[in-house]
């Protein structure tokens, strides 16, 4: 799989000097980029550094106040640096009201989208695994939205909730066109893609459809540049 890497696993690098590290991501040898803001730098400024590090942007995690208000600005932009894709990397979705707006909120982002040849997506957490009416938040918003609003799951998270990863995929097949590759432990900590108990290669296998793997890190036992090396060599190897 080509991996990719979700940029707010090096929060802590980005905020000391962001091109820098998306060179250094580069360097390391991940083919794309998933952005959780822009390092302050215009859009040409960005499909430059990009270019530079041989690197292209799978797309972004665009908070629902982007998709509400700032939409246009957010589709511009990431059509200047060739995303593939915008994310709402989580909501509130506590009651039927909630999911309902924000599944209309999603659809009618993605028939935008869509005219700039763009796919809009939702990322889950663990929230969304309780229920509301009787059924997952997360299958409700996968219900009722367009088809073309693609599901982006995050396998930890899934797996923090109690949910299999691997059959959770399975259920939602076409729609699963991103997965965020973040490995979890027995005690729900996040981990090096090599120690946990996720095994990546049936994740791979039943993400039949899925476009882009990024890797996800947010807890670390040692240097950050280090576990993410650590992750990219060990994901390669499988």
């Amino acid at each position: 799989m080509d991996i990719s890497l979700q940029l707010w696993s090096i929060n802590s690098e980005t905020q000391k000097d962001f091109a820098g590290s998306i060179r250094r991501v580069g360097e390391i040898g991940f083919k794309g980029v998933e952005f959780a803001g822009y390092g302050g730098l215009s859009a040409s400024e960005q499909a430059q550094l990009l270019k530079e590090s041989g690197l292209y942007s799978v797309g972004s995690h665009s908070g629902l106040s982007i998709f509400e208000e700032g939409f246009e600005a957010e589709l511009e932009y990431s059509k200047a640096i060739g995303s593939k894709y915008i994310v709402c990397p989580g909501a509130k979705v506590d009651t039927m009201e909630d999911i309902n707006y924000l599944a209309d909120v999603l659809n009618k982002a993605s028939k935008r989208a869509a005219k700039e040849g763009i796919k809009v997506g939702y990322h889950n957490h663990d929230h969304e695994f309780v229920k509301v009416d009787g059924k997952y938040a997360m299958d409700l918003i996968a219900e009722l939205t367009d088809d073309d609003v693609i599901l982006e799951l995050d396998v930890f998270w899934l797996a923090y909730a109690g949910i299999d990863p691997v059959e959770y995929i399975k259920i939602w097949g076409k729609r699963v066109e991103l997965i965020h590759i973040k490995q979890i432990d027995d005690k729900k900590a996040n981990v090096d893609a090599g120690d946990g108990i996720l095994d990546f290669k049936k994740i791979k296998e039943a993400a039949q459809y899925a476009k882009f793997f990024v890797l996800e890190h947010e807890e670390y036992d040692k240097p950050v540049w280090d576990a993410i090396k650590n992750d990219f060599d060990y994901l390669n190897s499988i």
